[in-house]
């Protein structure tokens, strides 16, 4: 038999969702400014709100049910990167189905951490490659011709990332990826202003300052000029404090999330709208939000209280939704009482920022868009827009840095989750040793009493050094104090040990931290002519940081044009040195809808290569240079072919070609041949001395001809 809806429910369920419609509704309303989709969705009456709140809450808890061991994972190793192993020994506590789940975790739960230094190598190394030269990326205008514009843009970047803040984070991010192997990372504008009240000589009127048609106050002859009219009282020059707002920093910004606050589909091809949803945890202050989000008074007020996550009073409620269904227009510009500014600015809150792709209004279009809204309680949007709006081409801004991918899944794997059997083996057999060694240092002792002498006043026992016993007679030593030898198995443990780290050192290429300089060159030949490391300390780990490389460049791209998207003054700042330095201006009309090509460098790596590549070059012309003319014809062609292999663009003129005359080619031919060309070349040579001779002395006839008709014409 079915069961049948209890009536009941369902109108108790219809007025939840009238009330709760009603209350999105009215929070739409009271903005002073809204965005396209907000407007949109305060259209229908707020029920499109309140289901797209319901519905993005119901999927996030869908992928953080499918993310708890993948949360659990990351937090375990981001312990043992901070030499925290608390859950080894919990972990055996916990089985408490098996009898024997104790182990030496138990009792002595040191670690060598070998997988911390390996990942620090990494990451060190991949830091080193990406940003360790300066500039480490290139910028230019994608089908633009000009020079200078690209000159322009080249060096407004690296004026505008000078002081590190974003280099910063993404080290962080590199050493994230390397620890837990992914690294999510957000970029966004970031506009930070300061508001402050400031003395200022200015104009007043009866005692009271005046301001102009802008609101600003009058601070000099020029001003009060043309208001000279409206000026009808008594004036004087007086301070008065006006309030000002600073601009303390604005720019592009880049934020590591942690792991317990982004959501997606797990089984996603990748970051990217089109395969997941994704929602992030934000934590603010209310005020901020109250800024960022433009919440009314009330708004702010309620998003506090969700904050405080307390029950409400039922006359709360009722006055609340009262205010809420008396709501038809914009909320008044109300200035904030001093206990509600002290309360919105001291209560944070979190905030789920969520990026959608979907159908909304109910027009039948999908649409990519960011919700803000609360984790818990009311079914409200905070502030909703269309991602192209806030985002260059409806991108999304938040990028997955994978440092070596897991097959079908969005995360990677880093090197705790890799070499986990390899930390765990080795750190067993360190502990066991050590154990050992303390129980042989204080083995375990068994006192036979009655074979001793006991003082009067019969305390205890104590052995130690310079301490003696008296055995009774006929007992010896032996008899008295006996000790429990543990087996020696040291030998064997650190063999297994040592084992083990050379197995990390072949899977990983990681041998000596030592390689991770870069400033020498390493030998390119050793005596047995194997060439050893190629310029890189791992080669292993080439592939890795190249992957990391190419989602940093992605990254960065979308860095660049989110900064030039919300460009919207003028700079001008020198560049350069010495005689050198220029004065450059950008302005927003140059870089406006302009597609920009960046590509990073890998500075490091690459003039590591160059180098080498320098030093093999150089050996080539060397040798080159020192073959005779004749033998230097077939050799340029295997020259050039090397040095073309080499990367140098150039190479077909970098090698001359060689000067090659016949007197160097008679080694070439038979002896009796090279008896022959002489004759011929000595009968050549005779030939032309003898019309040498024949035009000097033609040369001559004709001068002293011309010398006599000279001078007969004079006569």
């Amino acid at each position: 038999m079915a069961l049948l809806p209890d009536p009941n429910g369902v109108r108790e369920g219809a007025v939840a969702l009238s009330v709760a419609a009603l209350r999105a509704k009215a929070a739409l309303v009271r903005k002073r400014q809204k965005t396209p989709l907000e407007d949109a969705l305060a259209a229908d009456g707020g029920t499109r709100a309140v289901r797209l709140v319901q519905w993005a809450r119901t999927q996030k808890a869908q992928y953080d049910a499918g993310l708890v061991q993948w949360r659990a994972n990351r937090l375990k190793w981001a312990q043992e990167a901070q030499d925290i192993f608390d859950h080894r020994a919990r972990a055996r506590r916990e089985k408490l189905e098996v009898e024997d789940a104790a182990s030496v975790f138990d009792v002595a739960n040191e670690s060598v951490n070998i997988v911390a230094a390996l990942a620090e190598f990494a990451a060190a190394q991949a830091e080193q490659d990406i940003f360790g030269g300066e500039p480490w990326f290139a910028a230019s205008p994608v089908g633009r011709t000009d020079v200078k514009l690209a000159d322009d843009i080249q060096h407004h970047l690296q004026w505008t990332f000078r002081d590190g803040r974003f280099v910063d984070a993404q080290c962080q991010g590199i050493d994230q990826a390397v620890t837990l192997g992914e690294c999510f990372m957000k970029m966004m504008y970031a506009v930070e202003v300061d508001e402050h009240e400031a003395r200022t000589p200015c104009l007043h009127m009866d005692g009271v300052p005046v301001l102009d048609d802008a609101g600003r106050h009058v601070t000099c002859d020029a001003q009060a000029a043309g208001m000279r009219g409206r000026l009808t009282g008594r004036l004087e020059w007086r301070d008065a404090f006006e309030r000002r707002q600073s601009v303390i920093r604005q720019g592009v910004e880049a934020v590591p999330v942690h792991f317990n606050d982004v959501s997606f589909r797990e089984d996603a091809p990748e970051l990217e709208l089109r395969h997941t949803n994704v929602y992030l945890t934000v934590e603010m202050s209310t005020f901020e939000a109250m800024r960022r989000f433009n919440l009314s008074k009330e708004d702010a007020i309620r998003l506090a209280r969700c904050a405080e996550a307390r029950l409400h009073t039922e006359d709360e409620l009722r006055r609340e939704r009262t205010a809420d269904a008396t709501v038809s227009r914009p909320a008044a510009e109300e200035p904030l009482g001093v206990e509600e500014a002290e309360k919105l600015i001291n209560t944070r809150v979190r905030l789920i920022e969520g990026y959608i792709r979907g159908d909304v209004t109910g027009h039948g279009q999908e649409a990519r868009m960011c919700v803000v809204f609360p984790p818990q309680g009311e079914d409200w949007i905070v502030w909703a827009d269309y991602l192209a709006n806030v985002s260059p081409n409806a991108e999304l801004p938040v990028k997955c840095e994978v440092w070596e991918p897991v097959p079908h899944r969005l995360y990677g794997r880093g090197f705790f989750a890799k070499y986990a059997y390899l930390q765990t083996g080795t750190d067993n057999l360190w502990n066991q040793v050590n154990f050992r060694n303390e129980m042989h240092a204080n083995p375990l002792t068994a006192i036979h009493e009655e074979n001793l002498m006991v003082d009067e006043d019969g305390g205890p026992l104590v052995i130690g050094p310079g301490k003696s016993i008296r055995p009774k007679a006929g007992k010896s030593l032996g008899e008295c104090v006996e000790f429990a030898q543990l087996p020696d198995a040291d030998s064997r443990s650190m063999e297994l040990f040592q084992t083990g780290m050379q197995l990390a050192q072949l899977r990983s290429g990681i041998t000596n931290a030592s390689q991770g300089d870069l400033s020498s060159v390493p030998e390119s030949n050793t005596a047995t002519g194997v060439k050893a490391l190629m310029s890189r300390a791992a080669v292993l780990l080439k592939k890795p940081v190249r992957r990391l490389r190419r989602a940093k460049g992605r990254g960065f791209s979308y860095a660049v044009k989110l900064l030039y998207a919300n460009f919207d003054r003028e700079e001008a700042f020198v560049w350069g040195e010495g005689h050198d330095k220029e004065l450059v201006r950008m302005t927003p009309e140059q870089v406006r809808d302009l597609d920009i090509d960046v590509v990073m460098l890998l500075t490091q790596e690459q003039n590591q290569e160059r180098l080498q590549a320098a030093q093999v070059m150089m050996q080539l012309e060397q040798g080159y240079a020192g073959l005779p003319e004749t033998d230097k014809a077939g050799a340029r062609v295997g020259i050039v072919q090397a040095l073309k292999a080499l990367e140098f663009a150039n190479a077909e003129e970098m090698v001359r070609r060689p000067v090659v005359k016949l007197e160097n080619c008679l080694g070439l031919l038979p002896p009796e041949e090279q008896e022959r060309v002489k004759g011929l070349m000595a009968l050549e040579a005779q030939q032309q001395q003898q019309g040498a001779q024949a035009a000097a002395g033609a040369m001559g006839g004709a001068g002293a001809m011309g010398g006599a008709g000279a001078m007969g014409v004079t006569g």
